[in-house]
């Protein structure tokens, strides 16, 4: 593998060389150890000091809420089949929004409209606001039909949460999820000291940016770093934060659905994860979740195997991080 590794390492350096990408940092493990950790600066240069700051994951906080949520069911506080009014009945203002079940969040057939992180400007970053405007805003199609991509319905996980447990999403990460695997810089509050600046972030820095933070968006607002991500994504291969049948349910293929914007395509979701085929030597069994940041987080348990690409260009597409994940397979 050390060959492929090399490659896969100066691969990713041309595309902050070219300007594709800002910067780059990169960390790979197998069961028996990492096999590499490394960075590079906008000039090209490894500068392995970036592997210590904080990145913003866009969607890749969709998987990580995924591992809550397998975490939850698997202690009976949740259940993916469960219907949403069910814990939150203002939610069922009609009798279609009576149907959707938790587990239409994570495969993006609610029938919600799509909406992101600047969408909630609308709302004034207000999360009850917000909550609101789900509560009483038109299906666009009919729950559990097509796949319609969306950061703003994972507010509604949030919220269960808060009901049953009593905890914002922050308090739930922190409790069942980064103290179990040792997590330090995985938070929606990042430490200005250590984030990294968003290049072409929609939403300006400042008073505005903090009301973002402070929704705490669980389908797009966490930060975090290479070691963290590496961390769980070992602990969550392992079956140490849920038994190996809890993480197969949670990976395995839901239906596939027509998407709204291709319909000639089905979707490959799970209860939180991609599965979609990505790149030439994607093997069946893996999972993923990448995040408009450029950002990937992708685990092939048959390998035993971990893969973290983060950089930090807003609207910047996957490409680059499947083009150099695919170097690693040679």
């Amino acid at each position: 593998m050390r060959a492929n590794v090399e490659a896969m390492l100066a691969h990713a350096r041309e595309y902050v060389v070219s300007g594709n990408l800002p910067m780059v940092a990169i960390a790979v493990s197998k069961g028996d150890g990492l096999v590499c950790r490394s960075a590079f600066d906008g000039k090209g240069n490894q500068d392995d000091s970036l592997c210590e700051r904080q990145f913003a994951l866009a969607s890749i906080s969709k998987a990580i809420t995924g591992v809550l949520a397998a975490i939850l069911v698997e202690q009976g506080v949740l259940d993916y089949d469960a219907r949403i009014v069910d814990i939150i009945p203002e939610f069922g203002t009609n009798d279609a929004r009576q149907t959707i079940r938790f587990s239409q969040i994570f495969g993006h057939s609610t029938g919600l409209p799509s909406r992101f992180v600047d969408g909630a400007a609308a709302d004034g970053y207000d999360p009850q606001k917000l909550l609101q405007r789900m509560y009483e805003e038109e299906l666009l199609d009919e729950p559990g039909t097509r796949c319609r991509y969306s950061t703003h319905t994972y507010q509604l996980i949030n919220e269960a949460i808060r009901r049953k447990l009593g905890l914002t999403m922050e308090q739930a990460l922190q409790q069942y999820v980064c103290g179990p695997c040792g997590l330090t810089l995985t938070s929606f509050y990042p430490d200005p000291a250590r984030a990294m600046d968003v290049v072409d972030h929609p939403v300006p820095d400042g008073p505005q940016y903090e009301l973002v933070q402070r929704l705490e968006m669980s389908g797009g607002g966490l930060w975090s770093s290479l070691d963290d991500l590496q961390a769980l994504g070992r602990a969550w291969l392992t079956d140490q934060l849920v038994p190996a049948r809890a993480r197969e349910r949670a990976t395995a293929l839901l239906p596939g659905l027509p998407y709204v914007d291709n319909e000639m395509v089905l979707s490959r979701r799970t209860l939180g994860f991609c599965r979609d085929q990505a790149f030439a030597n994607q093997p069946e069994g893996a999972f993923y979740h990448g995040g408009a940041t450029g950002t990937l987080w992708y685990m092939d348990p048959e390998r035993d195997l971990v893969f973290v690409f983060l950089t930090n260009r807003w609207g910047a597409s996957n490409e680059q991080a499947f083009a150099t994940l695919n170097m690693l397979y040679g």
